[in-house]
């Protein structure tokens, strides 16, 4: 069966090859068995429709994705992401307010442990001892790892840390500090971790959109414990409209070169 996968906006995640498109099918376009409209954002849904319609001459259409309330099955290396990235569980056993997974995917799922480099489990830290030894395992054999989806800073254990050390080749490893109830917990993981692993592989994802003060007082914090923080503006349904400020500020606290100097002055 031939598949097209459609997206409505591109990310680094997306894969690239023939059959992923990002736009209405044009004269050279082929014919298709199936054409799945996947859609990661709730705010692209508006646009995914208008592709679902676009497409509807070109093959069977199904329109899905997270902003769907797709739950996820076993993961298709290259289907829905990019050729490298891997997902190894699905769900997640916290309740954050500003997260949907546990609703979409529900707590924790365990799948097949497919090969990729970069690491995009919701929760990896949640995932039983044996599950961890298979991924890891895996992991040994890949170059430049990326843990990009994030870890959970108050799962890292003495015992983590030694297996993100067993791995040959790491690229970067990614924390959140995304309320500031986040703080103690990502101190006491970087004490752990940032014995063996400087700035440049150590990132942060900061959740920001409501305090500005408080929310560089983190950033800042993220920094001085030795993270490079990447601040992400908070959306949901609504389409919040941020102002230039807010955005000018996000883009500041994006950048390691900006915000080195500001962290400098």
């Amino acid at each position: 069966m031939r598949i097209a996968r459609v997206f409505p906006s591109r990310t680094s995640m997306t894969p690239i090859d023939a059959d992923a498109y990002y736009d209405t099918p044009d004269m050279f376009t082929p014919d298709y068995d199936e054409i799945h409209i996947s859609t990661v954002f709730t705010w692209d849904k508006q646009k995914a429709e208008e592709l679902a319609f676009q497409w509807e001459h070109k093959g069977k259409v199904k329109l899905g994705g997270c902003a769907y309330g797709d739950p996820g099955g076993e993961f298709i290396p290259g289907m829905y992401v990019k050729k490298g990235v891997t997902i190894t569980s699905r769900g997640c056993p916290n309740n954050c307010w500003f997260c949907f997974v546990p609703k979409r995917e529900g707590k924790l799922r365990e799948l097949e442990v497919k090969e990729g480099n970069i690491v995009l489990d919701n929760n990896l830290t949640a995932c039983s001892e044996s599950h961890l030894d298979k991924v890891f395992e895996m992991l040994k054999k890949q170059k430049q790892v990326s843990f990009n989806q994030g870890l959970e800073a108050r799962r890292i254990t003495d015992k983590f840390v030694e297996r993100l050390r067993s791995l040959p080749s790491i690229k970067d490893i990614w924390l959140a500090c995304d309320t500031g109830s986040a703080i103690i917990p990502l101190k006491k993981a970087m004490q752990k971790l940032g014995k063996y692993f400087n700035r440049n592989k150590m990132r942060c994802y900061v959740l920001i959109g409501k305090d500005k003060q408080q929310e560089e007082y983190r950033l800042r914090l993220v920094y001085e414990l030795g993270l490079l923080p990447f601040a992400m503006l908070y959306k949901d349904e609504s389409k919040k409209q941020y102002s230039k400020e807010w955005r000018d500020f996000q883009r500041t606290w994006a950048r390691p070169a900006a915000y080195k100097c500001l962290m400098k002055a």
